[in-house]
């Protein structure tokens, strides 16, 4: 299997994880909004519901053009084997995708709370801005991995090395 075909599967293996993940927090996120019985809140949660189906469609429909950009596309199959390097960056790109998702959907739940909060004054938000920091920097480790991780690959290769 090429790194295109293997990003381009792992785009889809994050579209699914995400419909997984949206259908089990938007009907939560709407009850709550139908509690509060506020139109700006059902919007907001309307539209950042739209965003992630619009985003699940987009991973699942063009998986190949997702590829194509995150890897150079002069070669689209190789003629030989790929390199050990090669699988390591792609196996970084894959944690770093993986890493990112789940912190971009975990800021945006805690955006929709963080609104609520506006709306609500006796809801407690002070453990939402301790994890904006989890959060982001999960994100930013995310994006180191997935944009080439030159030292973890020195790191791996390293201690691989090490004891022979």
């Amino acid at each position: 299997m090429t790194p295109h075909q293997t990003i381009a599967v792992a785009a889809r293996l994050v579209a699914i994880w995400l419909a997984i993940y949206v259908a089990r927090t938007a009907p939560s996120l709407f009850r709550e909004a139908a509690k509060e019985n506020d139109m700006s809140f059902t919007a907001v949660i309307a539209a950042s519901t739209a965003l992630m189906v619009l985003l699940i469609l987009c991973l699942w429909l063009f998986p190949r053009t997702v590829a194509r950009g995150l890897l150079s596309s002069d070669r689209i199959g190789p003629d030989e084997p790929s390199s050990p390097d090669i699988w390591f960056a792609v196996g970084c790109a894959l944690i770093g995708i993986w890493m990112i998702v789940p912190a971009i959907t975990s800021i945006i739940y805690n955006l929709s709370i963080l609104f609520a909060a506006q709306r609500t004054p006796e809801l407690d938000t002070s453990e939402l801005r301790v994890s904006w920091i989890y959060y982001l920097s999960e994100i930013a480790f995310g994006f180191w991995l997935l944009l080439g991780a030159r030292g973890a690959r020195k790191l791996f290769w390293w201690a691989r090395s090490t004891g022979r």
